[in-house]
């Protein structure tokens, strides 16, 4: 495996490369996570694919010294450096996305779905509106409430708890949400986070259409006991495009991306 760096603009992207493949795959981590989380993907894939993961804004070893907005067109033009320095700027590859990793692969396939052959969805945000999360990063109210929670967490724990209470969340969600905001370093990675990626938005119809205009494969993997992505959304935002899109759901909670799975996965992007 490879630690490389790539300059774009006054960022410095991290990304790690394994796999001798002619097949060129992109992956995208999930919140908090960084391009480590695909490491095991080595074995059962390195043999078909050339596999490139990159560390997001505010993850992993990514140096990120721009504004709070990570612009999709930003990360268009690191994808294909790093296709140029392959020598595979002319060829068609796959993208896999878990969790945050999977709306930014849906945003690309908006963009790129002319060069693109396969994309594996793992848990996929993006599919159903977070309202909380829309909120917080498409508007100007939510946006100044999100960074004022930074040094003021007090009313958000408390309606967190209080929601979870009255059975408006779920423990798991609550639990998720609790986990980023107990502590003042987490909080504002999590203000980092959400607005520097907030412009990675889903328009689900013209998706579907372009889909299914460049018949590209689309193969999604869900938890059976996952509490914050649900599989309804998949089998929602499949429909009318039965013959591209396909779902599976395994004995698995959110957290899905890990070595036990790496079977499964492979099967996804090799059948």
């Amino acid at each position: 495996m490879n630690s490389l760096f790539i300059e774009q603009g006054k960022a410095s992207f991290h990304y790690r490369q394994f796999g001798s493949g002619n097949k060129l795959l992109f992956c995208f981590h999930g919140y908090g996570r960084d391009s480590g989380s695909f490491n095991f993907l080595d074995t059962p894939l390195g043999d078909q694919y050339t596999i490139i993961a990159i560390d997001m804004p505010f993850h992993g070893l990514t140096k990120w010294n721009d504004t709070l907005t990570f612009h999709p067109n930003y990360l268009v033009q690191v994808m294909q450096k790093i296709r140029k320095n392959l020598h595979k700027e002319k060829e068609k590859f796959s993208l896999l996305g878990f969790s945050m990793g999977g709306r930014i692969s849906l945003h690309l396939t908006q963009i790129l779905h002319k060069h693109i052959d396969k994309v594996v969805l793992i848990a996929p945000d993006g599919l159903k509106i977070n309202f909380w999360h829309w909120f917080c990063t498409h508007t100007w109210l939510g946006n100044k409430l999100l960074g004022y929670s930074i040094n003021h967490s007090g009313w958000v724990l408390y309606l967190c708890s209080l929601a979870e209470k009255t059975k408006v969340i779920n423990a798991t969600v609550a639990g998720f949400v609790l986990d980023y905001l107990h502590d003042s370093e987490e909080r504002l990675k999590l203000y980092q986070r959400w607005t520097t990626l907030r412009k990675f938005t889903l328009y689900k119809e013209k998706l579907k259409r372009l889909i299914i205009k460049d018949k590209i494969a689309i193969r999604m993997l869900f938890g059976l006991h996952d509490k914050i992505i649900l599989s309804s959304s998949g089998r929602r935002f499949r429909k009318g495009m039965e013959d591209y899109a396909s779902i599976k759901v395994i004995n698995e909670t959110h957290y899905i991306l890990k070595e036990t799975h790496a079977d499964t996965i492979g099967q996804l992007l090799n059948g």
